[in-house]
């Protein structure tokens, strides 16, 4: 990453968010009929939304698998929802975890993960129970 820590940060941490979405899915039904992307949706089916299927739409993210702290488009991520179900703390996680990056950054840390992942054990929830790292001063 090159250019200003505080914008390249920015970035950065919705390119995380994007390619870590704290949420799995979501489940609605659909209150009426509707066409959508050529599939009729009839009123009462049920409708899911994975996260982490919508964040790697290749028509939206090319090479979408791949971390790209530059991606001009990374906040249109679905990781918070959106519209009127748009999570309220959204900016904040956002804001949390681009001064975590900007300020590793600044201070050149270089962090290892030295333990297995323990993951939640949910099936609506992206997280980690616990994730043991060590945190160093980088060369160079």
């Amino acid at each position: 990453m090159k250019g200003d820590p505080a914008k390249l940060a920015t970035t950065a941490a919705t390119e995380t968010i994007r390619l870590q979405t704290p949420i799995a899915h979501m489940r609605r039904t659909a209150t009426r009929d509707v066409e959508f992307d050529g599939q009729t949706i009839h009123e009462g089916d049920k409708v899911v939304l994975w996260y982490n299927s919508g964040n790697r739409d290749e028509s939206v993210f090319p090479d979408a698998d791949h971390w790209d702290p530059d991606r001009a488009n990374s906040r249109r991520h679905l990781s918070f929802g959106y519209g009127i179900h748009r999570c309220l703390g959204a900016r904040l996680a956002e804001l949390q975890v681009a001064t975590l990056i900007e300020e590793m950054a600044l201070r050149n840390v270089d962090v290892k993960i030295t333990g297995e992942l323990e993951r939640l054990p949910s099936c609506f929830t992206n997280g980690y129970h616990r994730m043991m790292v060590t945190m160093s001063k980088a060369d160079g």
